[in-house]
């Protein structure tokens, strides 16, 4: 099984979270929108373009992670970010439980809490775990995964 597959569009969410997996000695494999943004020097990394349109596509992306982290910017004024937010979180947490994940981690602001976990609580089997981008959020997804 591959060890971390971290999704979301660049920025500082995604960036902090993939620092502490890094720091906590993990693999990962990053999925996004626009991968030429992530510029990395290690070899701890993959970088590939998330196919998020496409549910399918999705599935096969994350299948054979054991844990998906999906680490989504707070910016409720940012029409862009949400409307990609809106068009893809339920398809790709659709996709990851198709693609036999095991564990689901989500990091949102805590505005978002209600409508990240009322997706994942409509799986009933599905391990997950939600995080805000309040605090020490980094530290909190390193110790969840």
């Amino acid at each position: 099984m591959k060890e971390i597959a971290l999704i979301g569009v660049n920025g500082t969410v995604l960036s902090d979270t993939l620092t502490a997996l890094l720091e906590s000695g993990k693999d990962v494999d990053v999925f996004t929108p626009n991968p030429e943004h992530v510029m990395l020097d290690t070899t701890n990394v993959t970088v590939s373009r998330l196919e998020s349109a496409d549910k399918q596509a999705t599935a096969r992306q994350l299948a054979g992670f054991d844990t998906i982290v999906i680490a989504n910017e707070n910016n409720l004024a940012d029409p862009e970010l949400n409307d990609f937010i809106l068009r893809t979180y339920s398809p790709t947490v659709n996709a990851a439980i198709e693609a036999g994940v095991k564990k689901l981690v989500v990091i949102g602001g805590k505005d978002s809490e209600a409508f990240y976990c009322g997706e994942l609580r409509r799986h009933k089997d599905l391990d997950y775990a939600f995080t805000t981008t309040e605090g020490d959020y980094p530290a909190a997804v390193s110790q969840i995964v």
